[in-house]
Formats: structure tokens, sequence, C-alpha cells
């Protein structure tokens, strides 16, 4: 399979500060943006509006679909705040459905296994939680990391936990147990994007070193170096079928690697800084929550 173009279809405007994260519905064709201005927006993009706005109290840093497509997921809290938490919407009627809170401080990321069951949450507190979506009880506290924890990813069938941190390793923890399972060097100044592999086998980690690494979470060591960012990459995501993957970074460009090849297939540059990015099952779509406080949209066509 071979990329023949990628076209910018896309702009959605209305975020007031830097857009955080981005999130596309299962079916391709709702999204939700998180945007430090404190709102969660809820995007037809069909049309193109915004259908539907989330507020939160302070920076909304994360933000999921659930894998019905009927509810979200977002991550908030700042630095001063006492508490962060995540929180769980209903997207027919725009009300939160419950909150998961215990971390002290900022909660900067969430992530769910396949099932949608298992939640795990990592904030600036340093610590990793991992939750009962449905019922919003703390299944456990993890501890380990010496510093921020930047990112989180759950295989897809909820028995492992991933976490990046600004100590610079990535972290693989049992879910049953909260376990230590793998310590992972992964980048000098800190680890900003991860995803899993849809089989659950690998895992990507970006850092603020400029490089993408690819990691057997089995063995616990490293498969490749994918170079090309010439500034800190803040996010990763493998495609559906794990043989591609997409990547945003500080120096204005979204870039599509060959996993198994680690080489690039399109380095398409943008307007600002990439902080987050998501991809349609089917492949034909990316999408992008920039600095400049714009989402954008890709369509991507193969042959």
């Amino acid at each position: 399979m071979e990329l023949k173009s990628i076209t910018l279809a896309g702009s959605l405007a209305g975020h007031t500060r830097r857009v955080s994260a981005v999130s596309l519905s299962p079916d391709g064709r709702q999204a939700l943006s998180a945007s430090l201005d404190g709102s969660v927006r809820v995007w037809d993009l069909a049309g193109g509006s915004c259908r539907l706005v989330l507020q939160h109290a302070s920076d909304v840093n994360a933000v999921a679909f659930t894998p019905d497509g009927r509810r979200a997921l977002s991550a908030s809290g700042d630095p001063v705040n006492p508490e962060g938490r995540a929180q769980m919407w209903d997207l027919a009627t725009g009300q939160p459905l419950r909150e998961f809170t215990g971390h002290a401080g900022e909660v900067s990321a969430l992530a769910m296994d396949a099932a949608g069951r298992l939640l795990a949450t990592g904030g600036a507190d340093a610590t990793v939680r991992l939750w009962e979506v449905e019922t919003g009880k703390l299944l456990r506290k993890i501890e380990g990391h010496g510093a921020w924890v930047r990112c989180v990813a759950v295989t897809p069938t909820g028995d492992r936990a991933l976490s990046g941190s600004m100590d610079g390793t990535v972290r693989v923890w049992d879910a049953a147990t909260g376990a230590n399972l793998a310590k992972l060097a992964a980048h000098a100044e800190g680890v900003h994007g991860l995803a899993v592999s849809p089989d659950g086998m690998r895992a990507l980690s970006g850092g603020r070193d400029g490089a993408i690494r690819l990691w057997d979470l089995r063995a616990g060591r490293i498969l490749r170096v994918l170079e090309g960012h010439t500034g800190p990459v803040r996010c990763v995501r493998f495609a559906a079928d794990g043989k591609w993957a997409a990547s945003g970074a500080q120096d204005k460009t979204l870039r599509l690697w060959d996993v198994d090849a680690g080489t690039a297939i399109r380095s398409e540059a943008t307007a600002a800084w990439v902080l987050s990015v998501d991809l349609s099952r089917d492949g034909h779509r990316a999408l992008g929550g920039m600095y400049d406080r714009h989402v954008q949209i890709w369509d991507l066509a193969w042959s």
C-alpha cells in the first residue's frame, strides 16, 4: 500500500487557546478536541460545525471517545489545583456522568482498553491510576516514575498499561497487579507521546529529543528508531492495521511512517506545532490538534 496523496480537507476553529488533544469517533463522523481554554468541543465533521461544548473549570489536556462513540472522557486540572480529575460525559446531552478523582495536581493523560472497561490516567503527581470505567472505582494507584507522567496507553486487551514520563522512561505495568514489568530508557529529555500497536505487541514513544522509538513489549527492547523530526515529538499514533503510524512535532510537521521499515512515508508541513494526532479506522483521515488553536483535517488517499 502506497500513499498517493495527503490533502488538507478542513480546519475547525473555535478554541481560544491551543488544542491539546483530539479524538475521532469510531465511525469517523465526529471529532473531539480539548483545549487549554477549558473546553472540549464536539464536532460534526460532515458540516464542520461544533454541536456541543463541554465546559471545564481549568485546562483540558486529554480527551477520547469511548468505544461505543456515545460518551467522552476528558482529563483536566492545572499545576496550582490541589486535585485534577478525569470526567465522563454523555454526548447526547452534554452532561457529566461521573468523575475520576484522586491525582494530586493536573491530570495530563488518559487511555482505555479496546472494550472501554479499563481507564488509565497519568499526571503531575508522577503516578498512574487505573479505574473501572463504568463505576469510576479506583482499582490501583501505581508509583515508580520520578517525574510528571505526560502520556499513557493501554493494550487492547487491558492486561498492561504503559506510561511515559518527564523522567525519560516508558514503563510497562501489569494492570491486574500494578507490578512494573519493564522500565524502558526511552528519551533523555522526557516522553510526550505513547501508543500501543493494535496487536498489543509493540509500542511507539515520542520524546523531546525529536526521536520516535519502536519497542518490543514482550522482550522489553528497542526495535528501531524513526528519525526525521527536528523538534520535540508531541504525539504518536498507530494506524488500525499496525503497519503505519502518524506523529506530530514542534517542527511544524505531520509525519507518516512505515513502522516495519522504519522509514518516512510522508512529511507534511503545517502552520503550527502538532500537539495531538488521531487516525480514522479506515486510514483515510488524520486529525491534528494544533498549537494555533485549530483542528486540522487531512484526507489520505492510498493505492
